[in-house]
Parts: C-alpha cells; sequence; structure tokens
C-alpha cells in the first residue's frame, strides 16, 4: 500500500467553522505528510472586463493567502507540518482536481456544504468524489480528535479490501468494523411458491455470509465485523444502520480509476449522500 505524503486539501476561507484544514492537519501528522492547502475563487459571471467598458474584477490573492497562512499558523503550532498555500481563479472542484495532479497528491480532503445548517455533500464535493483519480476524505462534521470508529461497509470484493487496507495505513490508531449486508428472501401475502423453503435459504446464506466475511477479517487483520440481515433493503438497512451507531468515519471503495460515479454505484453514492457521517471514497 502506497504511503500518504502529499495531502491537497480544499478548503473555503470564509466558511466556518475550520473542520476540513483540522481534519486535513490531523491525517498529515498521523501520517508525516505535507499539506497542500487549495482555496478557489469564482470570479462573478456578471464581471465584465475593463477593455468591454465594464469594471474588471480584481481578486486579492495576495491578502487571501495570508489569511490562509494565519489561519494554518494558528491550527500548527504544535504539530510543525510543512505546507503551501494556493490560491486560484476558477471552479472550485476544476481547480482542486487539476492542482492534484500537478503536484502528485496522494489524496485529497474536502468538506461537505453546510447549506441550511444541513449535511448536505455540495456540488464541489460531490464532483471531486465523483471525478477523482485519487482517495478523497469528504469531511462533515466538527472536528476533535483522530478518526476512533471506523465502518466498513463490504461486498467481500478486491476494491473493498484495498479500501480497507487503505484506512488502516492511514489512520492507524482508530478501530474498523466491517459490515456485510446479508440478502434476504421474503414472501408476501397468502402466496406459496412450490419447491422453495425460503426459510432454509436464508439461513445457509447468512452461514455462507458469515463463514466469508470472518475469512475477509481475517486476511485484513482485523478483530470486528457483522453481518447484518437486509431485509429486502439493503441500502436502506445499511444507511440506517451507519446513521444510528457512534462511527466518525464510513469507508468506501471504488472499482477502477475512471471515476467514482460510474463504478461505484447506488449503494455508495447513497453512503456519500445521505449519512451525517465522514466519508473515505476509496479510488485504486
Amino acid at each position: 500500500m502506497k504511503k500518504v505524503k502529499r495531502i491537497l486539501v480544499g478548503i473555503d476561507i470564509f466558511e466556518k467553522p475550520d473542520s476540513v484544514l483540522k481534519r486535513a492537519l490531523m491525517v498529515a501528522e498521523e501520517n508525516k505528510a505535507a499539506l497542500f492547502v487549495v482555496h478557489a475563487v469564482q470570479t462573478p459571471l456578471f464581471s465584465i472586463p475593463s477593455y468591454f467598458g465594464g469594471k474588471e474584477v480584481n481578486i486579492d490573492t495576495k491578502g487571501i493567502t495570508k489569511k490562509i497562512e494565519k489561519k494554518i499558523h494558528s491550527l500548527n503550532k504544535n504539530r510543525q507540518i510543512s505546507y503551501a498555500v494556493l490560491v486560484k481563479e476558477g471552479d472550485p472542484g476544476d481547480i482542486i482536481l487539476y492542482e492534484s495532479k500537478l503536484i502528485h497528491a496522494d489524496m485529497i480532503v474536502i468538506g461537505a456544504s453546510r447549506k441550511n445548517k444541513k449535511k448536505y455533500l455540495g456540488a464541489t464535493a460531490e464532483k471531486v468524489a465523483h471525478q477523482s483519480h485519487l482517495p478523497v476524505l469528504i469531511v462533515k462534521n466538527s472536528v476533535k480528535r483522530p478518526y476512533q470508529n471506523i465502518v466498513a461497509p463490504t461486498d467481500l470484493q478486491t476494491q473493498s479490501k484495498q479500501s480497507i487496507l487503505f484506512a488502516k495505513s492511514i489512520f492507524p490508531s482508530a478501530k474498523i468494523k466491517v459490515v456485510n449486508s446479508s440478502e434476504v428472501i421474503y414472501v408476501d401475502g397468502p402466496y406459496t411458491v412450490v419447491g422453495s423453503d425460503f426459510e432454509a435459504y436464508n439461513r445457509k446464506a447468512r452461514i455462507s455470509a458469515e463463514k466469508d466475511l470472518k475469512n475477509f477479517i481475517k486476511d485484513l487483520s482485523l478483530k470486528k465485523g457483522e453481518v447484518i440481515d437486509g431485509k429486502g433493503s439493503s441500502k436502506e438497512v445499511l444507511l440506517e444502520y451507519i446513521n444510528k451507531k457512534s462511527y466518525d468515519l464510513v469507508v468506501v471503495g471504488s472499482r477502477g480509476t475512471s471515476g467514482f460515479k460510474a463504478l461505484l454505484g447506488s449503494m455508495a453514492s447513497s453512503i456519500l449522500r445521505e449519512t451525517s457521517t465522514d466519508v473515505l471514497v476509496y479510488v485504486p
């Protein structure tokens, strides 16, 4: 597993609190990594260049840079993490994706929107998660300490194993619990299916799922795992399970490098949007 040595963190210096920057500093400290802090300034669409007779919009990049450096200094006193600040003009999602390639980053840290004080994902975070060629950590909550309780929903496939190994490597002090949603067949109403014993099938399916999960956990050198009853809707059950528990991070894996949206499916998209927990999207 490749070590994380260069972390790009996308921030909005005018947004409070400083959860994204705090979390990025914690991750950098745990991995002895350098931070590249990016703030993107969107020029108003109604601005007109001066040569058309309009008023040209000037961005105070030096002033914004100083403000960011002052904030980092106040949060970085006891850590002494090396960092660089980049203030760019353009779409935040595009800037973050472009700069992550330019600096050869190993992962991206970005915040979810706090629109209407809800855990709304936001256009920038969704764009970066969908299109990134790197692992993306999406911060939704306030930051008090390093991650301690991580949940990793799994389909027991290779990409899921890679995502968990990555989480283990960058969050060495955290406890990771693997969760697999078992498929269960239900028949509602006064119907009988000849030659089918669904209760027997469900028992065998669960025994098989528990055995497979046990081997999966053993391969990853983990201690905790659980098979939960899908009850006909694995997505809803899994979301309810995550939101009811006291986890501070969810880890999901991608099946390739062409982008999160096309390769991860509706389950991971729902986890990304509908859980109140921070989310780590691992892209190989």
